[in-house]
């Protein structure tokens, strides 16, 4: 078919480096239309499946597998030559799979499906609610339902901004492991969880200060208030703000915490030390409780609320704790940790057999038992 002719040039152009913008785009259109299912695209003459399998695995290698970034400087998400908009290394990874026809298969692995029968699914809108007299409440972008003061609506708690005037009571929203959501506190500040995360807050701010408690990563949008600063806590750190917007990042399993601004100011601080950020600045607080401050790479910090992973010359281990958290895995590495770093960008709701096909590719060989991703290196 002319299509298929059309888009195998405009794959083989591209990995020359010769593609025009229109064949930039006719790769980066064809990226976005497949799903999960049996999509195959047959070679015309002329055209060599190995040597495009060749080409496409070598291109992969290369642009995934890039030298760890000095600390603080920011590199570019994708090679100067890299035309296809945001995609271009899982467009790479599916089309070795779809160009080359092998047997004709899907996009899911034929061992892979044979040994895991329910496939492993991207994580959704889903949380659990703790309140203030020990009670549970399951949460989910598919019910409405009122709880005291607040109101289910789509993929977000809502309080009421009246408030409620009686004593200081606390709720703990907490994301598992494939789940995200977000909370609109009583006054009017938004915090979106990812997953394996909670936030525990009073259902009033009646007091002169608005004090949460964060564990895992919450990007806060705080409504502005200068006679009542809000500060987050997070394992013995603060931030303090009155009106802003940023993203933390303190799971317990990594290393160091870090603290990203958005727009307006905050100030973090740890033990006797206090750093003041501006927009675009990272502080990152290390396991001896020390502060360095740089430049961010913004994009690559609010991925995971935009729908999207995107590593920029990350580090395997952390990279794949990420996947982990989303796709409710259990994470295992078998001979010592990768030292490959990767860089990649795809969205959230790709399916988890697609992208150990990726890494696979990359280098890093992973097997799926259930849930159970196990890394040899």
């Amino acid at each position: 078919m002319k299509e298929n002719q059309d888009l195998l040039s405009a794959v083989e152009k591209y990995l020359r480096g010769e593609a025009s913008p229109e064949e930039c785009a006719l790769v980066n259109q064809w990226y976005h239309s497949f799903d999960d299912g049996q999509v195959v695209v047959t070679p015309e003459d002329g055209f060599s499946k190995d040597e495009i399998f060749s080409r496409m695995d070598a291109k992969l290698a290369a642009l995934m597998l890039q030298p760890a970034p000095a600390r603080g400087k920011v590199f570019p998400l994708w090679l100067k030559r890299t035309a296809v908009a945001a995609s271009v290394a899982l467009v790479l990874g599916t089309a070795l799979w779809l160009l080359s026809g092998r047997n004709h298969m899907s996009l899911t692995s034929k061992g892979m499906a044979a040994k895991n029968a329910a496939p492993v699914m991207p994580g959704s809108n889903k949380a659990i609610l703790l309140l203030d007299d020990g009670s549970s409440v399951t949460l989910n972008d598919s019910t409405q339902q009122t709880i005291g003061d607040a109101r289910v609506q789509g993929e977000s708690l809502v309080y009421d901004q009246a408030g409620n005037p009686e004593g200081m009571k606390y709720n703990t929203l907490k994301t598992p492991q494939g789940g995200q959501f977000a909370v609109v506190l009583p006054d009017g500040s938004k915090v979106w969880l990812n997953a394996a995360s909670s936030l525990k807050y009073p259902v009033s701010f009646n007091s002169q200060h608005r004090v949460v408690e964060l564990t895992g990563e919450a990007y806060f949008d705080i409504t502005p208030d200068k006679n009542k600063p809000f500060t987050v806590r997070v394992n013995n750190m603060e931030v303090q703000v009155l009106g802003t917007s940023f993203n933390v990042m303190a799971y317990p399993e990594e290393k160091n915490i870090r603290t990203t601004l958005i727009t307006g100011a905050v100030n973090v601080s740890a033990d006797n030390s206090t750093k003041h950020l501006l927009p675009g600045q990272q502080a990152v607080l290390d396991d001896a409780r020390q502060f360095t401050i740089a430049n961010a790479d913004v994009n690559t910090v609010m991925a995971w609320k935009n729908g999207k992973f995107e590593f920029t010359g990350e580090e395997v281990d952390v990279a794949l704790r990420q996947l982990a958290r989303w796709y409710d895995l259990e994470l295992q590495f078998e001979g010592g940790v990768p030292e490959e770093h990767l860089t990649a960008s795809f969205p959230r709701n790709t399916s988890l057999d697609n992208i150990i096909k990726m890494l696979e590719l990359s280098g890093v060989r992973c097997k799926l038992d259930n849930r159970r991703l196990t890394v040899q290196h």
